[in-house]
């Protein structure tokens, strides 16, 4: 297990969960989630843990420079593609073990990038981006509306872990079921999530 791994599963267990690992010949038959994760004896749900890593695009460029050349330039922002590229591989996991979706999928992002945030994930899965005073605008649709367009509700919990500072939620609310269910595993009251607008 990871280090981001430990991160996940240090917050599930605080929760009263209980993260399991797939065995090493159930990962050797196809993909699989990172965990499956009870509640006592009980299946609650599947969990896929992915890292928000440093973009160290400049870094490397600077380490392989001979001395006195500029290098860098313009390009899109990685994290965009990122986060999208993770949401896609979550799904393809998540579908391997629970295609009819018996039970909730989360997905949890350990970010270790202080350039990356939950409002990054919110432009990925609304498309908007959210501007003070409560107002969206929608220049994030490339990324909702392309390939994660449908991939991204088969995910009914989002959680954001920034290490040793906060947890934070972004549920989805197209299966009611497992949103109240996500609720009681989580211990969070359904009247105080509010609507994205996924």
């Amino acid at each position: 297990m990871d280090k981001n791994e430990e991160f996940a599963a240090e917050f599930l267990t605080r929760k009263g969960l209980r993260p399991e690992r797939f065995s090493k010949q159930e990962q050797r038959r196809g993909k699989t989630p990172d965990f499956r994760v009870y509640q006592d004896t009980t299946l609650a749900c599947y969990c896929e843990v992915k890292s928000i890593d440093e973009d160290i695009w400049l870094d490397k460029q600077i380490a392989a420079a001979p001395p006195m050349t500029i290098v860098g330039g313009g390009r899109p922002d990685p994290t965009f593609n990122r986060l999208t590229d993770d949401i896609h591989e979550a799904v393809k996991q998540c579908n391997a073990v629970n295609p009819d979706l018996h039970y909730p999928n989360i997905l949890i992002f350990v970010n270790n990038d202080a350039k990356c945030g939950l409002m990054d994930l919110l432009g990925v899965t609304t498309g908007n981006f959210f501007a003070e005073g409560g107002k969206r605008i929608p220049i994030y649709r490339w990324y909702s509306e392309g390939r994660i367009r449908d991939e991204k509700y088969r995910i009914h919990l989002y959680i954001w872990i920034t290490p040793r500072v906060r947890e934070q939620f972004l549920f989805n609310r197209r299966h009611e079921g497992h949103f109240i269910r996500l609720c009681e595993l989580l211990q969070v009251d359904p009247r105080d999530v509010h609507d994205s607008g996924a």
